[in-house]
């Protein structure tokens, strides 16, 4: 079997039986990928003379980008606004939900709220929560409403 490691060490996965939005339609074709890019299967199998180390059914689902929510109140019962000991499990709960929905990454927001509410600094344990959870998206971001 030809050698699959010409230009990276890293495995390629092959998704197959999956639709594709090119040119404003669904089209059903295979995806390549190796470390998180996106291959040209021409290339791959021309120039490399590579091969999937791992295959993927989609069972004919969509793949597509993720989705950028870049202001998000809070969702699955939880509101970033109100007071609470443990932020983070909100934002962190949220975060593994939103993923159900196509959302990679988000940004917590806070809706204008009585002083008060910031002053118990709500927006900073988030802030703080989010760079101590590994679970959370790699982009979160925190927004102030002023």
């Amino acid at each position: 079997m030809p050698s699959n490691k010409s230009v990276s060490d890293a495995p390629i996965t092959q998704f197959v039986n999956c639709r594709i939005l090119r040119d404003h339609r669904l089209q059903r074709e295979d995806l390549w990928v190796r470390d998180g890019r996106i291959l040209d299967p021409e290339k791959l199998f021309f120039d490399e003379q590579g091969y999937a180390d791992k295959r993927v059914d989609c069972e004919g689902s969509i793949i597509a980008p993720g989705f950028i929510d870049t202001q998000i109140n809070g969702g699955y019962g939880i509101d970033f606004s109100q007071a609470s000991d443990d932020v983070g499990s909100g934002v962190s709960f949220v975060a593994k939900k939103i993923i159900e929905h196509g959302v990679t990454s988000f940004c917590p927001t806070l809706v204008t709220s009585p002083p008060a509410i910031y002053h118990k600094g709500s927006i900073w344990r988030v802030r703080s929560s989010v760079r101590r959870r590994k679970e959370l998206t790699q982009s979160t971001w925190t927004t102030l409403p002023w």
